[in-house]
């Protein structure tokens, strides 16, 4: 009973968060444009961080070059050639597989 209580508590407060924006700026107000370019970036920053602890850290420790760090470079390269992050994401993830298989 305690730990659905506890994740009643949680559901509740996720959902007062999430509503608490269109409460806010409900009624036809906007945000400044400083607050707009800044949460614009919120995911570029989210993405740019979990991206560099995979690449750098594995379990607590720096990770060895290998293959995460040719597919990443790949990675790249297929980013500013295509301008696509399906196709980033597809390279990397194929560059990825095919180092593991060839024993990199």
């Amino acid at each position: 009973m305690r730990a659905f209580l506890i994740f009643l508590a949680a559901g509740i407060g996720t959902y007062a968060i999430r509503i608490s924006g269109v409460m806010l700026l409900g009624d036809g107000r906007e945000l400044p444009e400083r607050v707009t370019r800044a949460l614009r970036l919120v995911g570029p920053a989210a993405m740019a961080a979990i991206i560099a602890n995979s690449l750098l850290l594995d379990e607590g420790q720096w990770r060895a070059l290998g293959a995460w760090h040719a597919a990443a470079l790949v990675a790249v390269g297929v980013a500013l050639w295509r301008r696509s992050s399906g196709w980033t994401m597809l390279a990397g993830a194929l560059t990825f597989a095919a180092l593991l298989l060839a024993g990199l």
